[in-house]
């Protein structure tokens, strides 16, 4: 009886178990993976581009919540570049935007501009280097 017990139980968890893998190997939403050559340039683009918009925002003087979502926007299109190449670059710079937007929250205008100048060129020098690459 004890056997038999072992046994069920034993089956029962493996077939948890497999039931389980397939979600579990899914890859998260909103991750690219295996991006080609010209997906990985329009991403840095869209992230030049993106950090640009929200810096001439922060600097004519648009509304908070304008800027916020100009900031939220300029992070999400940075993490869409998956490059190994320019990996540890891009969050150097993706840092400087948490600073900027974090500055901005707190009202730190001049503070929150000089990030995001340093953020911008530090995306643009992620771009040059994947193209040097």
């Amino acid at each position: 009886m004890v056997l038999l017990k072992k046994l069920v139980l034993a089956s029962f968890v493996s077939v948890a178990m497999l039931a389980a893998a397939p979600a579990a190997m899914a890859k998260p939403a909103g991750k690219q993976e295996n991006q080609t050559q010209a997906e990985v340039i329009q991403s840095l683009k869209d992230t030049v581009t993106a950090a640009e918009d929200a810096l001439a925002a922060m600097k004519s003087g648009e509304e908070k919540d304008t800027v916020m979502k100009l900031l939220k926007n300029s992070k999400q299109t940075a993490k869409t570049i998956q490059s190994s190449v320019v990996l540890s670059d891009r969050d150097r710079a993706l840092a400087r935007v948490n600073k900027a937007r974090s500055a901005y929250k707190k009202g730190k205008l001049e503070e929150a501009k000089a990030f995001m100048e340093e953020a911008v060129q530090r995306f643009k020098k992620v771009e040059q280097k994947y193209h040097a690459f």
